[in-house]
């Protein structure tokens, strides 16, 4: 058997704790990710994992194999990085986690151009508002919106402004908010995003004020968010490029633009690791560049 691919395979079974998940990632079935480890325990003559319907559990063999199987695919790696064509061209599968709406606005334009710069890589885009354990779920690098955690590597690609906003049919309902204050009387859109979540922070005047906000309507999706404050369940606050268009045709409009909500901070994270391959080097860089150059997402929006 080829025992750096079992090894590999081991590793993210190991780390996201699913057969089925290694396997989409792969390419291949569920038997054959479940053939290899097998033999791969053959190999070593003693048992990685401990397998029920629900669960996989690795054995005290498995951590031990698991910290050697780590630094030897990070060795390997950094060899053929210097030695071989990686070094100058970098190629391979990256896997980028990223908002949904941030995805389909920016992501998809950063990555078509930074394929045509580099026509041997392969960019999987794996779109969820939660920030998701790039650990567990096999991602190389993602965009992440407020502080990250400290056990990753992060290089801040800019701040995004926040508005508040509502459509014209609520406020004629239910009056215009005149301070964060006011907020605790309306309906509010609460983004479940923790990052975010029903903490909605104001500045003026150089203070910050921050309110507790409620409402009938919660999600974890940005686009559900946007659909219905512009059908009139409510007011919210999110980022200002979700409703420049929306702002533009009047279907949403503008409210307590004398206070200004907080900025979130726009970060593009990675695994801490010894070694940090080329293409991942290469796509963190350029995504870090890319997005601080783009004005949307550095500064405020006049509609």
């Amino acid at each position: 058997m080829d025992i750096i691919e079992g090894m590999s395979v081991f590793v993210r079974v190991a780390q996201s704790g699913s057969f089925s998940t290694v396997a989409r990632e792969l390419g291949l079935t569920q038997p054959s990710v479940s053939k290899q480890i097998a033999a791969l325990e053959n190999h070593l003559g003693v048992r990685l994992l401990n397998r029920t319907t629900r669960h996989l559990q690795l054995t005290e063999d498995g951590f031990t194999y698991l910290s050697f199987a780590q630094k030897i695919l990070d060795t390997v790696a950094e060899a053929e990085a210097h030695l071989g064509g990686a070094k100058r061209t970098p190629r391979g599968l990256i896997r980028i986690g990223s908002p949904y709406a941030f995805a389909q606005r920016y992501l998809v334009r950063c990555v078509g151009d930074l394929l045509e710069q580099y026509p041997q890589l392969r960019v999987e885009i794996v779109a969820s508002d939660m920030a998701d354990s790039l650990v567990e779920h096999g991602l190389d690098v993602a965009i992440r919106f407020g502080n990250p955690n400290g056990d990753l590597v992060a290089r801040q690609a800019g701040t995004t402004s926040r508005i508040a906003v509502a459509s014209p049919a609520y406020l004629e309902s239910a009056g215009e908010p005149q301070g964060p204050l006011d907020l605790s009387t309306h309906n509010c859109l609460v983004y479940s995003n923790p990052a975010i979540g029903p903490h909605w922070s104001f500045l003026s005047h150089g203070c910050r004020e921050t309110v507790v906000v409620s409402g009938s309507f919660v999600s974890n999706s940005a686009d559900v968010i946007r659909e219905a404050c512009i059908r009139g369940l409510g007011i919210t606050v999110m980022p200002n490029w979700l409703f420049h268009d929306d702002l533009t045709s009047g279907r949403v409009c503008q409210v307590l633009r004398q206070y200004e909500p907080e900025g979130l901070p726009i970060f593009v994270v990675y695994p801490s690791r010894k070694f940090v391959p080329p293409k991942l080097r290469v796509v963190v860089d350029y995504l870090a560049t890319e997005l601080g150059r783009d004005p949307a997402l550095n500064v405020g929006l006049t509609p």
